[in-house]
């Protein structure tokens, strides 16, 4: 027999409705999954249930229906082996148990009972025309076997390492901004341990002047290069200048034509590098160049992180301490809680991520400067979306510095995104040594829907319960796990929600309901009761954002808040969002 085999997602072949035929399809199945690196104790097993299912394909066609093809289907994923096997037999009635036959003589039931115990998910449907038989068992075998042991985890921990590295010296940065230096010798300082973290020969910082248009240098590594003190943005030939204007890092090695007037020519001729564009708020705070004596730079992953992340906060930073000299305030504590605000503030999306079926809109409200509230709205690679809501115990700068490492946690895991109970217990894992330290915890919700958005998937840290509504009742969703910083070992779980029949969706933390020590003006039933009309109305994100806002503005003015306040309204709908959709983030201190 050569059957013809067909790609797809997988592995697919047709063949005769034979015995004969039906072992060499068996043995091109089991032959693929070695070919995948499927281990030999796996291979035996399927081989033995693929054996009987396809022979009970055969077995049951008449002499007419052996002229038909059977089809077999196998694909892997990264937890299971799935095969179907479609046949276009008069099929049979599949028992409720399959129990070996009292007759050790008898072969009848036999098959079936192999089947059923050797695999995890069994599923027959027999139909006018055809019959399908679909199969499902884990996998033994790692996804990528090719991979050694010892350097995944060699990789594993540098990823790690790497992650705490950056938040050490983020919190090193603070401290030595909090001591109240001059820009420009932080700048430089900071300038050399970049240089040294990343493995990179100069750099330069420039900040974005006052002056709109120009982009003067705030400091540069090594001191032996004289670099042009100033940058107007009109000179769009320069790398640095298409960096700041684009918003998008700009390359460069030994094959780029480097323009007349371009200030990174004072470098050499054999130079490579990055130039990352710094923002702060959604304004640009400046460009810093990083670079090589040579014609090549092949950074790692870890340096590249290291540039970014670190280059960020300080770019955020430093335009926090330039508006702070700027506005001359007279106090310490007062320039470092507007640092901390404005670090803070930089965090947050400039705007909220929309689809065609999925629209948002948030608010978040601080009682001091800064505080220990978070929210975040990540459009993924898939297509999907994440939305985040969290709440550091506490108020002021140790909480927005927890808040500060969630941020910078929850974006270096966003692979995680689809899986919200793995992406909340690496965050707990990972900061739970700091939050233990500091006697702190964090209660997160974390809710991935899909890029149909048809499914919902939520997993809590001690939170308050999702709220969902089509307009006639509410549905409250407890996905509770313990906080973050509460046990190392702590589990989570995934809680799926079908959004086919809901329209409005309520993320919020605690702060919204409790505006009054001991007791709260937006209780459980004035959320549910707003949920409820907003969702019955039919309004959209923005609108439904602004009336809770307004609502919960009521609360405040008639009494007194004393804790952060944050929440987030999803709606579905299939109403195209407008293009110039603006503003679906909104803040403020309270």
């Amino acid at each position: 027999m050569s059957p013809q085999q067909q790609q797809f997602d997988g592995f697919r072949l047709d063949f005769s409705a034979t015995l004969e035929d039906a072992r060499d399809a068996v043995r091109a199945v089991i032959q693929w999954l070695v070919d995948h690196r499927i281990q030999d104790d796996e291979c035996r097993q399927w081989e033995l249930v693929l054996a009987e299912a396809a022979n009970n394909a055969v077995l049951h066609a008449t002499p007419e229906q052996t002229r038909l093809t059977v089809r077999i289907e196998a694909a892997l994923s990264a937890d299971d082996i799935d095969v179907r096997i479609i046949d276009h037999t008069s099929g049979f009635d599949w028992p409720e148990e399959a129990a070996l036959p009292e007759d050790d003589d008898s072969e009848h039931g036999r098959g079936l009972f192999i089947i059923r115990s050797l695999t995890d998910h069994v599923s027959y449907l027999r139909g006018q025309d055809y019959n399908v038989l679909s199969l499902r068992s884990p996998r033994k075998s790692p996804l990528h076997v090719e991979e050694d042991t010892e350097e995944t985890l060699e990789l594993m921990t540098a990823e790690v390492a790497s992650c705490y590295e950056t938040l050490a010296n983020i919190f090193r940065l603070i401290a030595d901004a909090g001591n109240d230096v001059e820009p420009v010798a932080l700048a430089v300082r900071w300038l050399e341990e970049l240089r040294e973290l990343a493995g990179a020969d100069f750099l330069v910082l420039r900040m974005a002047a006052t002056d709109a248009g120009r982009l003067p240098i705030l400091g540069g590594v090594p001191s032996t290069i004289v670099w042009e003190p100033l940058l107007d943005l009109r000179n769009t030939e320069a790398v640095e200048t298409r960096a700041a204007v684009t918003r998008q890092d700009q390359w460069f090695d030994g094959s780029t034509t480097f323009a007349a007037t371009d200030p990174l020519r004072k470098a050499g001729e054999h130079i490579s590098g990055l130039v990352h564009p710094l923002e702060s708020g959604g304004d640009l705070a400046g460009v810093l160049t990083v670079g090589v004596f040579k014609p090549l730079w092949e950074p790692s992953a870890r340096e590249l992180n290291v540039v970014r992340s670190l280059g960020d906060f300080l770019g955020a930073l430093l335009h926090g301490l330039h508006r702070r000299d700027e506005a001359n305030q007279a106090r310490l504590m007062k320039r470092e809680l507007q640092i901390a605000a404005d670090i803070q503030r930089s965090l947050l999306p400039a705007e909220l991520p929309q689809t065609r079926f999925v629209h948002c809109a948030a608010h978040l409200a601080t009682v001091e400067e800064v505080g220990g509230d978070y929210l975040d709205g990540i459009l993924l690679p898939t297509g999907g979306l994440l939305f985040v809501v969290a709440d550091v115990m506490g108020k002021g700068v140790p909480a927005a510095l927890f808040a500060t490492a969630f941020h910078s946690l929850l974006h270096s895991h966003l692979d995680l995104a689809a899986r919200p109970s793995r992406l909340m217990q690496r965050l707990n894992q990972a900061m739970f040594p700091e939050l233990d330290r500091a006697d702190m915890f964090i209660t997160a919700q974390i809710v991935h829907v899909s890029a149909d958005g048809l499914m919902l998937y939520v997993s809590g840290a001690g939170h308050a319960p999702l709220l969902l509504s089509e307009g006639n009742h509410i549905r409250e969703v407890f996905a509770d796990g313990p906080p973050l910083g509460v046990a190392a070992d702590a589990a989570y779980h995934d809680y799926s929600i079908n959004l086919s029949t809901y329209t409005h969706v309520l993320l919020h933390t605690d702060g919204l309901s409790d505006v009054v020590s001991g007791g709260g003006i937006l209780s459980r039933e004035a959320l549910h009761e707003w949920l409820r009309t907003t969702a019955a109305s039919a309004a959209d994100a923005g609108a439904s954002r602004d009336s809770l806002h307004r609502l919960h503005r009521q609360a405040v003015d008639a009494a007194s808040q004393q804790d952060d306040a944050t929440f987030m309204v999803i709606t579905r709908g299939a109403k195209t969002l407008s293009a110039n959709t603006q503003n679906s983030l909104s803040h403020a201190k309270g």
